[in-house]
C-alpha cells in the first residue's frame, strides 16, 4: 500500500520541486497526485515501499528543519499581499471564507447589540 510522504497543498512550486529532486537524488521511487479540478483530492507525493517511505519522510523532515532555520517571519504587509494573491488565485474559496467569517462575527456580536 502506498504511503503519503509529502502533502502538496499550499506548498510553493520551488519547495515542491526541491522535495522531488531530493527524493530522486536518493533513489526513492515516488509518484505524485494532484488535487484535481475541484481541489478535493489529496495532492501529494507517495511512495509504495514502506522502507523507502520511512527514508523519504526522514529526508523530508531534515530538509524542512533546514528550511525553517533559514526562514524569517513575514511582515503584516507581506501577509496581506499573500492573502490577496491567494484570493486572486482561488476567488470562490476566498469569498466563502469571508462570508463564513462575517457570519460567525455577526452571530457572536448580535446578542450584545440587542438590548430589549
Amino acid at each position: 500500500m502506498s504511503t503519503l510522504v509529502f502533502r502538496l497543498k499550499y506548498v510553493p512550486d520551488e519547495e515542491a520541486d526541491e522535495i522531488r529532486q531530493l527524493l530522486a537524488e536518493n533513489d526513492i521511487a515516488f509518484y505524485e497526485t494532484s488535487a484535481g479540478r475541484w481541489q478535493i483530492s489529496m495532492a501529494g507525493l507517495w511512495v509504495k515501499d514502506k522502507e523507502q517511505a520511512i527514508k523519504a519522510r526522514e529526508l523530508i523532515r531534515e530538509d524542512q528543519i533546514a528550511r525553517a532555520q533559514t526562514m524569517r517571519p513575514i511582515s503584516f504587509g507581506q501577509w496581506i499581499l499573500g492573502y490577496l494573491q491567494h484570493a486572486r488565485q482561488n476567488p470562490a474559496e476566498a469569498f466563502f471564507t469571508l462570508i463564513a467569517v462575517l457570519l460567525i462575527l455577526s452571530v457572536s456580536i448580535l446578542p450584545f447589540t440587542l438590548w430589549i
